[in-house]
């Protein structure tokens, strides 16, 4: 006999003894009486078996079934799957609820610590698909910030020695959790997202020239335009990855015109602080300073639309400054000439 059915049959021993006490000794055979406990008296008298309902006698002798009441078998289905909701119900870790907190409260030494109590939570709970996402997730807000997103500049880009390190360090950890959580979610925009950020960042520390000229530029695109189905997650991101790549990249992949269009596209559907800069950089990088201007002055008054783009809000908005000045005498350049 399993403990369930120990705690089950304790259970409806101790219900039918207390019934005991509540029914009547003048009480007519065949009748059925309900005591305070729920039971019928028909199950707690042993007049009848489990199986066999009770009758009752109509004036003249007539036998009418019971009225509905619950039999013993229901009461103990719904006892028994309240003991299996209760044993399956998942624990709460206070390392992960502490590193849940951190996140919300963002931050380079918060997502740090954040990232601890996540490896101690996995650790005890390495089947863990959540813990897995959110400890991937804390990973990519740390590289994030320490590398400002490795963001679009108007010159060259940011994979500098020391980024790249990072993305190598933490990358690798990050990209086999978040792989695992975005197989196991399909449909789940966030896992997707964070797969999204932890592919990025770990083919980042390769090098974006050599990996935009690899295979790695197919399955970067996948999930990019796979994101596009969620334009309202995290600022159209998904339009700004694919935007993104095809601005930095060198030919035959870049296609800064297709950039200018997807970027575009992201700003008009969310005009964040990042989406303004980004078409601003390609501007400039095309020559339209006039627009580049105008962009870098939006990016400067527009709010940052996630936790995600305030993880390098300070950096938008440096770079926002130094785009519009540079925009501005280049503007002044052409009217010398």
């Amino acid at each position: 006999m399993s403990r369930l059915h120990v705690v089950l049959l304790s259970s409806a021993l101790a219900l039918a003894a207390s019934a005991r006490l509540a029914i009547s000794p003048m009480a007519a055979p065949g009748r059925c009486e309900e005591d305070r406990s729920g039971l019928p008296s028909w199950l707690l008298q042993g007049r009848r078996t489990l199986t066999q309902p009770p009758v009752r006698r109509l004036r003249g002798g007539a036998v009418e079934p019971s009225p509905s009441v619950p039999s013993f078998k229901s009461w103990l289905a719904k006892k028994s799957e309240g003991i299996k909701e209760a044993a399956a119900a998942p624990k709460k870790d206070p390392d992960r609820e502490k590193a849940v907190a951190l996140m919300k409260q963002r931050g380079l030494d918060k997502c740090e610590k954040a990232v601890g109590l996540l490896r101690s939570a996995l650790k005890k709970e390495p089947g863990n698909i959540e813990t897995a996402m959110e400890l991937a997730d804390a990973l990519n807000a740390v590289m994030r910030i320490k590398t400002n997103a490795n963001a679009l500049v108007i010159d060259g880009s940011l994979d500098t020695p020391a980024n790249k390190r990072v993305w190598k360090s933490l990358g690798d950890e990050a990209l086999p959790l978040a792989k695992k959580a975005y197989e196991a979610r399909p449909g789940d925009v966030k896992a997707l997202a964070v797969y999204a950020d932890s592919f990025m960042f770990s083919c980042s520390a390769k090098g974006i020239v050599k990996q935009a000229l690899s295979g790695t530029a197919k399955e970067y695109k996948r999930v990019a335009n796979e994101l596009r189905k969620y334009p309202k997650w995290d600022g159209a991101v998904g339009l700004v990855f694919l935007g993104g790549l095809y601005n930095v990249a060198p030919w035959p992949v870049g296609n800064k015109q297709l950039a200018k269009k997807l970027l575009g596209e992201a700003a008009s559907i969310a005009p964040t602080r990042r989406n303004l800069y980004y078409v601003g950089v390609n501007a400039f990088q095309l020559g339209e300073f006039q627009k580049a201007a105008k962009y870098f002055e939006k990016a400067l008054k527009a709010p940052c639309g996630s936790a995600t783009e305030m993880d390098f809000g300070g950096f938008l908005l440096a770079e926002s400054k130094t785009g519009l000045a540079r925009a501005k005498q280049a503007l002044q350049n052409e009217g010398k000439k």
